[in-house]
């Protein structure tokens, strides 16, 4: 029986449970698998998939790693969705153009450590047992409370109004799409994630998915280190 986890580079365009379906054809019936947090549709990078009931057991231990994305966004507009796959819903009318040393400082005084963060309409939140993304399709009003989230690292990799490339590390439950809008907004404008990648969960990184399984074992090692 295999017990291991996996590691894939997700494409654009698909769900992260359309990685996992394509995996479990892969298997014998009844072989347990699970993943360690997905990706939206629009994200690429690493995915984690654990097969066998060894590997499923250490989910609480994947939870508690750290994350890092790479997330490429546009000031001036932002949508419902918070990217660029949604109908733009805000647009910047009044020739804000927040300077590099702006965003640093609005960044460094308000989006380090642990801070509150509503997560965004559409999203996998549970509202009385159903979806918010799927009452936001439905257009029923409802509200999310804040969550406490914790960002390690938050800096600017490129900037050239109106394209700003940025990286963040940070802990799981934390919505990077958010993060774009709530910094946009702190700036008094808008901003959207038009890209976005994900290339590290904890030591375990995108560079090395090679399609192969990494057994049990060598895994705990590696966690032992977190």
């Amino acid at each position: 029986m295999i017990n291991g986890i996996l590691l894939v580079d997700k494409e654009k365009g698909i769900t992260s449970y359309d990685v996992i379906r394509g995996i479990k054809r892969k298997y014998p019936k009844g072989t347990k698998i699970g993943h360690t947090g997905t990706l939206d549709p629009f994200a690429t990078g690493l995915l984690i998939i654990m097969i066998g009931r060894q590997a499923t057991k250490l989910m609480d231990r994947f939870h508690k790693l750290k994350k890092r994305y790479i997330v490429d966004a546009q000031f001036g507009f932002e949508t419902d969705t918070q990217d660029i796959t949604g109908i733009v819903v805000s647009k910047s009318d009044d020739g804000i153009v927040p300077t590099e040393e702006d965003i640093r400082t609005t960044i460094e005084k308000n989006f380090q450590g642990s801070i509150k963060q509503i997560p965004p309409r559409y999203s996998a939140k549970k509202i009385n047992g159903k979806k918010a993304y799927e009452l936001a399709r439905e257009d029923k009003k409802f509200e999310l409370k804040p969550k406490e989230i914790e960002i390690y690292k938050f800096k600017i990799l490129d900037y050239n109004y109106p394209n700003i490339k940025l990286e963040v590390l940070c802990a799981t439950g934390t919505y990077i799409r958010t993060l774009v809008h709530d910094l946009a907004r702190t700036l008094g404008t808008y901003a959207t994630a038009t890209d976005l990648r994900r290339t590290e969960i904890g030591e375990f990184s995108v560079d090395d998915v090679d399609g192969s399984i990494i057994e049990i074992d060598k895994v705990k090692k590696i966690l032992g280190n977190e």
